[in-house]
């Protein structure tokens, strides 16, 4: 199955989900690429509790912020050079240059910079968290390890490098990232407008992080992944789109846990979640293409 047919498909997978439990939502969903999330409100009882605080690399929220972890995103990709775990480190590092563009042509855009800054830099953590744990022998989410064992193997597209490690840190990160962070302003306002606000960087950034994983890693993306055919790009954006609608729900189940027993339940339906769509991105694997990938990489950068 092609690159498009893979995504059309999870995509119909997800819009038959929906459409049995919501069939306003599934609705909005025939019509792509539009901000369909915004339509969902917040779960209403969600706590005004916990608030944004300082966080490693983001002690005062500030743009800084951003910048810190551009320049922490550069050194892992560019130590990784041509470790297939590099194709997701240059993914991040061109939506976090997107979100740094997206803050300073549009600050408006957002009701509360500061909590986006801070997002930023607790979300990265949990990254280089895993990249650290992974090295050194330590335990991985289940997602994070099919990502990084596939890797290692090399038998699969750029194209699934990417959304291998897009699932693993938005479906199996975030939502812990954001109950950290809390779901309501102290006003008791939602943050969720915020939240879906920020699918456009996924729109602005899906372009540039398509070219810079076919500039070093994989030239089959511009095959894949093309701009000439929109509907491959919607159907990768729609994917993540609905990706990020779960992560706030589950980011809310966290919170509304009447007890740390269901609270450890709801965290092990994340991981088993993020994990069963890891091993579907992964299912289809082509045998060979590890060693004309790699030829291309050291041709590309160097060996």
């Amino acid at each position: 199955m092609g690159g498009r047919a893979r995504l059309a498909a999870l995509v119909a997978i997800v819009v038959g989900a929906f459409s049995c439990a919501a069939p306003a939502l599934a609705d909005s969903l025939l019509v792509p690429n539009t901000n369909w999330t915004a339509l969902l409100p917040p779960l209403p009882g969600t706590p005004n509790q916990p608030q944004p605080g300082p966080v490693p690399y983001c002690e005062t929220p500030s743009v800084d912020c951003i910048d810190t972890e551009i320049e922490r995103m550069t050194e892992l990709r560019d130590r990784l050079g041509c470790d297939h775990r590099a194709v997701f480190a240059t993914t991040y590092l061109e939506l976090t240059k997107e979100i740094r563009r997206f803050v300073e042509s549009d600050p408006e855009a957002l009701k509360d910079l500061n909590y986006l800054y801070t997002e930023d830099a607790l979300f990265a953590d949990f990254y280089f968290d895993t990249i650290s744990a992974w090295e050194d022998g330590g335990r991985v989410a289940p997602a994070w390890r099919i990502a990084f064992e596939q890797a290692e193997r090399g038998e699969i597209t750029g194209a699934q490098e990417m959304l291998l490690g897009i699932n693993a840190h938005v479906q199996n990160d975030m939502p812990f990232v954001i109950a950290a962070l809390g779901v309501r302003m102290p006003d008791g306002t939602s943050r969720k407008p915020d939240h879906d606000a920020v699918n456009e960087v996924l729109n602005r950034g899906y372009e540039p992080v398509v070219e810079a994983i076919r500039q070093r890693y994989d030239p089959l993306i511009s095959l894949t992944n093309t701009s000439l055919l929109p509907a491959d790009n919607i159907a990768g954006l729609e994917v993540v789109r609905v990706w990020r609608e779960l992560v706030w729900r589950n980011a809310e189940r966290l919170l509304t846990a009447p007890t740390e027993s269901a609270r450890q339940q709801v965290a092990q339906q994340i991981e088993a979640n993020a994990a069963a769509w890891a091993q579907g991105i992964a299912l289809a694997q082509v045998p060979g293409i590890r060693a004309s990938r790699d030829r291309y990489c050291e041709k590309r950068l160097g060996p």
